[in-house]
């Protein structure tokens, strides 16, 4: 399996590719492309040229959650692809707003006119869904587990606004060489009741790599929005999983790979624009 990585908030010190806050994965797999979130906006484009990956190819886009920083490049990909279908849950449809920079709410969820002028190119599901038989799509399970602090992200339901529960955000696992690679987004609801939701539904299916965000920064001043206590505490839970490789980016920032690495060492990567992964 292939994983470029066409969008991450970084970028090597030598790259002219394009960076944002936000995520973007192209995947190939058993004569398969895929893509897993889009970005804010149509960066991945630029980068895809750049890196020579062909999104007309695409076949699929897989979805994480409703937010902007993962789904901005939706209507630049329906215009330069024709055919592939997007599959997400259906809370992906909800308004999502961010107080984090203080009032009035900033509208961050996925476009609203996109769902009427391209309807027959989305696809929602409840709780899980199968992809070329070898993809997997499910709802997050809580666990009781760790889960990010999410207390200035709201949701708008029945003409109330409400903090978001992220039960709009999916994690996505691929099996090959009969072992899974897991994708969590941004990990809002936390990356072990993610890993733990694959985990529950095949058991059979050793984890060999886990890739996305786990949404332990605030990536514009790179601080941490959790205590260095907890995501340490993470780091120890997460090394329990025994999960050989995990590359991780965008909202963890730089603040929480510096607390991650001590305890996870060399199973723990940086992602960033351009980075290439081969498990």
């Amino acid at each position: 399996m292939k994983i470029i990585t066409l969008l991450e908030n970084t970028r090597m010190d030598n790259s002219v590719l394009e960076t944002r806050h936000g995520l973007s994965l192209y995947i190939e797999s058993d004569n398969h492309k895929l893509l897993f979130d889009t970005g804010p906006d149509d960066s991945i484009f630029k980068n895809a040229t750049m890196l020579g990956v062909d999104l007309y190819a695409v076949e699929a886009v897989v979805l994480s959650h409703g937010h902007y920083d993962h789904a901005g490049g939706l209507r630049t990909f329906f215009q330069q692809n024709d055919h592939a279908l997007v599959y997400l849950l259906e809370g992906a449809q909800n308004k999502f707003y961010s107080a984090s920079r203080g009032l009035p709410y900033r509208y961050i969820g996925i476009d609203p006119v996109l769902f009427d002028e391209f309807g027959s190119r989305f696809r929602f599901f409840s709780q899980r869904l199968s992809l070329f038989d070898y993809v997997q799509l499910y709802a997050v399970k809580d666990f009781g587990e760790f889960r990010p602090h999410n207390d200035v992200l709201f949701v708008d339901k029945n003409n109330e606004r409400l903090l978001d529960d992220f039960s709009h955000e999916l994690v996505m696992s691929i099996e090959e060489k009969k072992t899974n690679v897991v994708f969590t987004g941004c990990s809002h609801q936390g990356v072990v009741n993610m890993v733990r939701t694959v985990q529950e539904a095949q058991p059979a299916l050793p984890i060999r790599c886990a890739i996305g965000g786990f949404h332990l920064s605030n990536t514009i001043t790179n601080r941490l929005t959790e205590s260095d206590d907890v995501v340490n505490q993470l780091s120890v839970r997460l090394k329990s999983l025994q999960i050989p490789k995990i590359f991780t980016g965008h909202c963890t920032g730089i603040a929480g790979m510096s607390v991650l690495k001590p305890i996870l060492g060399k199973s723990l990567d940086a992602l960033y624009s351009g980075k290439i992964i081969e498990v």
